[in-house]
């Protein structure tokens, strides 16, 4: 393998654009079960959402396009799926993958 210029490559995280910001941090947080590592801005348009030293970006009508999607990989798919399903976001299964929409139309394809 070639070396990489920048040594390590510590993360890629992607940047969702949404709506309301707000809306997209309560998603992440209380339904998806991301925390809040923090926000920007006042009012606040930027925010990042993560856990387990992931990662994603929220901005709110700037940077990102609608509809982007995301492969998570997680160990406990069931737990998280029911998780969903008790804050009304039912994951619809697809082949080896089950997949739940965002109040943005972000798609979020979930693997165990």
């Amino acid at each position: 393998m070639a070396d990489f210029p920048g040594g390590e490559l510590a993360a890629i995280n992607p940047i969702l654009n949404v709506a309301d910001l707000a809306a997209g941090i309560a998603f992440y947080t209380e339904v998806l079960g991301l925390e809040l590592h923090h926000s920007f801005g006042d009012p606040a348009d930027f925010a990042i959402v993560g856990r387990d030293g992931q990662q994603i970006y929220l901005c709110q009508n700037g940077q990102g396009r609608p509809g982007t999607w995301l492969a998570l990989f997680v160990t406990d798919r069931t737990a998280l799926l029911q998780q969903l399903a008790s804050h009304g976001h039912e994951a619809v299964p697809h082949g080896d993958e089950f997949r739940v929409q965002d109040p943005d139309g972000h798609v979020l394809r979930l693997f165990e």
